[in-house]
């Protein structure tokens, strides 16, 4: 048999028993098609460093990802590339703004994943302290701009620029031990800017 008529699941199962070949033909099946996929929102030179992260990340996850069906495991590399291209801008732009980073939610496929990712991502919040909090709530909840907030406060808009870049601050550390494509979906959820 030879190697394209090997399924991805079958490859996926040798992977998972820490075979190195069976991860090099799902490496080259998928690397153009993630590389060009990548290539449509960033430059080249980052599009190969983003599918080598999705790829050593699924090498990394290899024991707990599981594909069930023909075609899960490219819609699952697929999904990990949309959100490493959004991770990357929120780190590195101002210009995504909140509505296409949830728009970007829709297709998600594993919903579970997504509803425990919300309620670590609550338990986050609910550890800032409580001025910090409210400010964060009232920024990312209530659609609040920092003016209406310093002035529904009695602050300054500086401090409420501090307290929400504190507050993303300490969210990203504190969600930082879950995994890459679980730290996608949480810079989803609470990146914005901070001085809208």
């Amino acid at each position: 048999m030879n190697e394209q008529q090997i399924s991805d699941g079958e490859l996926l199962q040798s992977v998972k028993r820490d075979d190195t070949t069976a991860f090099e033909i799902l490496y080259d099946r998928y690397w153009k098609a993630l590389y060009l996929k990548a290539c449509q929102r960033v430059d080249k030179d980052e599009a190969k460093d983003i599918v080598q992260e999705v790829m050593m990340s699924l090498w990394r996850r290899r024991k707990t990802i599981t594909v069930d069906k023909d075609g899960e495991l490219g819609r699952y590399l697929f999904t990990a590339i949309k959100y490493r291209v959004i991770s990357h801008y929120a780190f590195n732009s101002a210009e995504i703004k909140k509505i296409e980073l949830f728009n970007a939610l829709d297709n998600q496929t594993d919903a579970l994943e997504t509803k425990e990712l919300k309620a670590s991502i609550e338990a986050a919040v609910n550890r800032l302290p409580v001025r910090m909090q409210q400010i964060f709530r009232m920024s990312r909840e209530e659609d609040y701009s920092i003016a209406d907030i310093a002035r529904i406060l009695n602050i300054s808009e500086q401090t409420v620029k501090n307290q929400l870049t504190e507050a993303l601050k300490r969210l990203r550390n504190s969600l930082q031990s879950n995994t890459p494509g679980e730290w996608a979906l949480v810079l989803l959820y609470i990146f914005c800017e901070v001085h809208k």
